[in-house]
This record gives C-alpha cells, structure tokens and sequence, in this order.
C-alpha cells in the first residue's frame, strides 16, 4: 500500500549562521529528497559537480545519494521527506536539481503555508497539513511538463538557444559536456537537446565539435603549433581524437589540411 512521504526535516535555512566565517558549506551526502526554494540571491550550489548560479525564486530538488554542497550566501524554505512509493521515487527523479520556475510566487506560497502550519499547528490539522504538503508536492511533480511546455514558447525557446550558443562560443576549448550546457540554462537534457536541435537543425554536440575544428583549421593554416597543442587548444582530449574527428567532418587529415592550405 503506497504510503504519503515522511517529512523528515524542514524550516526556514541561513547558512551564515551555521558557516559564520566559510565561504562554502560543507560536503555531504544527501539521504531523502531534498525541497528547496531560494529565498536570497547568493553563491553557487554544487550537486554531484554540476554548478547553478543561486537565484531568488530558484528551486532545488536534490535526490537521495547526490553530493551536494553551496558556495555562500545561500538562504532558502525547505522541506526534507523520505519515501518508499516507487512511482513518486520516479516522478521526483525526473525533476531536474535547479529550476527557476515562471510562477515562483505559488511555490513560495505553498512552502510558507506548510511551515507556518507546521509552526503554529491548530486542532485536528493533520489533514489540512497533508493537503500543503501535497500541494508542494504537486508543484515538483509538474516541472518537467512545464519545461516541455517551453518548446510552445517561440521566443523563450529563441534566448534559450542564443544563451547556450554564447555559453558554447566561451567555453569550447574546456571540457564541456551536454549536462554543463543543459544545466546553465536551467533545462534537462534530454529537453534542452531536443529543443536545440529542433531550432538549429543540428545537435549541441555537433555545433560544440564545429566550433573545435574551425578553431583547429585556424591554428593548423595559421600557426606552427604542433597537432597536439592544436588539439588541447581546441578543447579535444586528444591528437587522435581530434583527427578522428576532423576527417571525419572535412573528408581530410590535420595533416593534409595544413600542406593544403600551405600550397603544398
């Protein structure tokens, strides 16, 4: 028999007060589903290495066994619960771990109605707090449909796309991935992947790959580099792969592309 999850720990949280002279929280392991919503604009959380930017309004979900930690400033409403019913287990995990959601006001709302209720319980309230809870719950549960809802978004999707584009063009000789990319405008991956590919005709990965053999043809014609440098300054991990990949795009060799270019 499904059972309603067991809220564990929940309040109101200041990390100052608890870190007064640290510039960051502490590591740890996380144990439930972690609900949070931003109260201040701050530092940046960190959950298992992927960084988001804390912003007022923001939410976070962290999941049962994610390493989590949180550059200061960082205040937030939270609530912590555990569960054993399989299908929420699924729903919440299906959540992405920081969201900045259009209708931020019902989510503080709905936090603020369960703590205040939780602080200053009335007579036979169970009830009436089980349904808060639920509303919060709700609110969680509808994120990825309202992010898939973007797509229905014309101009939303436009600056999404623009924003990743110049997050790509800054930062395509360091090691991104899908997941860094997805995470900086705030969507899934599997979301942000199809959304780009959707609007550009091509995928993250393949204009991630153009931007590195374009900058490869640039040192190959221009420079005396050896093919190595040529490779980690163009944010491949390696000679071979970066040949592997430019044949595979330009039908030639680093090396052939660079006697070509010299006239030879």
């Amino acid at each position: 028999m499904k059972t309603i999850p067991q809220v564990i720990h929940y309040g109101s949280y200041d990390a100052s007060l608890i870190y007064s002279n640290a510039v960051s929280t502490d590591l740890r392991r996380t144990s439930m589903y972690e609900f949070e919503y931003i109260t201040y604009n701050g530092g940046t959380s960190y959950i298992d290495e992927k960084s988001y930017s804390i912003q007022k309004g923001g939410i976070i979900l962290a999941k049962p066994g994610q390493i989590r930690h949180t550059d200061l400033p960082y205040k937030c409403l939270y609530i912590h619960i555990v569960t054993d019913d399989e299908t929420l287990h699924s729903q919440l995990d299906s959540v992405p771990n920081f969201y900045l959601p259009p209708n931020a006001n019902e989510f503080e709302s709905a936090f603020r109605a369960f703590l205040y209720e939780k602080k200053f319980p009335k007579r036979q309230n169970e009830i009436d707090l089980t349904i808060k809870f639920l509303e919060i719950l709700s609110l969680f549960i509808k994120i990825p449909l309202a992010m898939e809802n973007h797509f229905l978004n014309p101009n939303r999707n436009t600056e999404i796309i623009h924003k990743a584009i110049s997050f790509i063009d800054k930062n395509y000789t360091q090691k991104i991935t899908l997941d860094d990319i997805a995470a900086y405008v705030h969507l899934s991956k599997i979301y942000f992947h199809n959304l780009f590919l959707n609007l550009t005709g091509q995928t993250p990965h393949e204009y991630l790959l153009t931007k590195r053999i374009n900058n490869a043809k640039f040192l190959l014609a221009a420079t005396d580099k050896s093919f190595s440098d040529i490779a980690y300054s163009s944010g491949f991990s390696s000679q071979t792969y970066m040949t592997y990949v430019f044949k595979k795009k330009t039908s030639c060799t680093p090396m052939q592309y660079k006697k070509k270019m010299a006239g030879l």
